[in-house]
Formats: structure tokens, C-alpha cells, sequence
């Protein structure tokens, strides 16, 4: 299904667990992230879960949107220019995507992220996958619904950077790593009808859990909040 004005205009929006205005537009077989601009930028978060989308981009400028939820979708890149889209953004959920290098991942190093998760995605499957999200994005603090610790941001150091904090081999390796083209073309029909009653099950599981994974989020970073008030 295309991702029209009208769709967006006849989705719901309530206020979510957290308490941020939402806009609902999963289950809808959307494969092209597009003509967003008629949410003339009034949610605070967007659901664009259970669809068939492949790159996460073509955003127009959404400044307030903070919490972004696309589980179980087919993303295997992302746009260099979603910094720059979505400034504010400060929450994002991948799981259940088709992610595979660790490279793919560099545009989210722009964005202010302090929530990531990339569960059930092929790159976490990589080496130091965990260390590596830590190091390149610094202001992550929940990574795959687990609090970031700071013995993990020291692990992540001392793997990655030089003594004189330069990038280390290692991640000289895993940024020359060839990573997919962005292909925004859209086939018509395509991804349509093509999971297994598996993948249909999972779905089912993954929308009836998507608030409870919010609520999970909130309370990490609550608990890190409080932690640090009191330090």
C-alpha cells in the first residue's frame, strides 16, 4: 500500500504509554517511506511497524518527532540525510529488520539517540556488535532494552580507539566494510504476501508486545535518571 495523505489523515492518533502523542500507521503493507509532510509535524512519536519497508528515509523535516517504532519491517539501509530530517529523534526501534553491516548504522551517529534497539537483526549476529553501537554512538543509553554500562563504554574504547584516540584497526576494518546502495525504488507488489505463516505469528507477537517494549524503554531510562540524580 502506498503511504498517501489520506492514509495518514484516517490513522489513528492517541496519547501512547509514555505519554507522547502518537500516530499510528502499522499493518498497513506501506513499502516506501513517503509524504509525511501531512502530518504537518504534530506527533511526538510514529509507529510504522509491521510493514514492508526498506530504507529508513525520505522523512521531510519533522523536528518534533522524538520516539520512532518500525519493528518488523524489511530495512536493510538507512539514509544519510535522517539526521538532518529527524533532529530531535531520541528513540528508535529496528527490531525484527534485515540490518547486516555494522557500517549501515553510521547515519544514526549524527542523531542524539539515548534508545536503540536492533534486536533480530542480522548485525548483531557481527563481532563486538554490542561495543560497537556503544562507541560510535555515545549518547545511547539503553542498547537492545539493556541499560549501556559505563564498563561496556570502556570495553568499547579500548577495542576501537588508539591511545591517542584515533580509530584502532578494528574499526578501521568495520567502517571499509561495503555496505548495501540506498534503493528508494519501489516495485509495485512487491514484499506483498511474501512471509511465512512463522514470520505472520511473529508480527502478532511483536504488535501485541510494542507497548509493553515502550513501557520497558521508559522505565530504563527512569531508572538511569535516577541513578544519576542521585550521584
Amino acid at each position: 500500500m502506498k503511504l498517501t495523505a489520506e492514509l495518514i489523515n484516517n490513522s489513528p492518533t492517541y496519547i501512547n504509554p509514555v505519554k507522547d502523542r502518537e500516530l499510528d500507521l502499522s499493518n498497513n503493507h506501506i513499502a516506501l517511506i513517503e509524504n509525511l509532510g501531512a502530518t504537518r509535524d504534530l506527533n511526538d512519536s510514529l509507529n510504522l511497524c509491521s510493514n514492508n519497508i526498506r530504507v529508513l528515509g525520505n522523512f521531510p523535516d519533522l523536528p518534533r518527532l522524538k520516539s520512532l517504532y518500525l519493528a518488523n519491517n524489511r530495512i536493510a539501509a538507512i539514509d544519510h540525510h535522517l539526521p538532518s530530517q529527524l533532529p530531535s529523534l531520541t528513540s528508535l526501534v529496528l527490531t525484527n529488520n534485515e540490518i547486516s553491516e555494522l557500517k549501515i548504522l553510521e547515519p544514526l551517529r549524527e542523531l542524539h539517540l539515548e534508545s536503540l534497539s536492533l534486536l533480530n537483526n542480522p548485525v548483531m549476529r557481527k563481532p563486538h556488535a554490542r561495543l560497537w553501537c556503544i562507541w560510535r554512538i555515545p549518547s545511547l543509553r539503553v542498547l537492545n532494552l539493556e541499560r549501556v554500562a559505563q564498563r561496556e563504554r570502556n570495553e568499547a574504547k579500548r577495542l576501537f580507539e588508539t591511545s591517542k584516540g584515533k580509530p584502532s584497526q578494528l574499526a578501521l576494518e568495520i567502517l571499509d566494510t561495503e555496505s548495501p546502495a540506498i534503493d528508494n525504488t519501489f516495485v509495485p507488489g512487491e514484499g506483498l504476501n511474501q512471509r511465512s505463516q512463522a514470520d505472520g505469528d511473529e508480527v502478532s507477537d511483536i504488535q501485541q508486545n510494542i507497548n509493553e517494549l515502550k513501557a520497558k524503554i521508559r522505565e530504563e531510562m527512569a531508572q538511569i535518571e535516577a541513578m544519576e540524580e542521585f550521584i
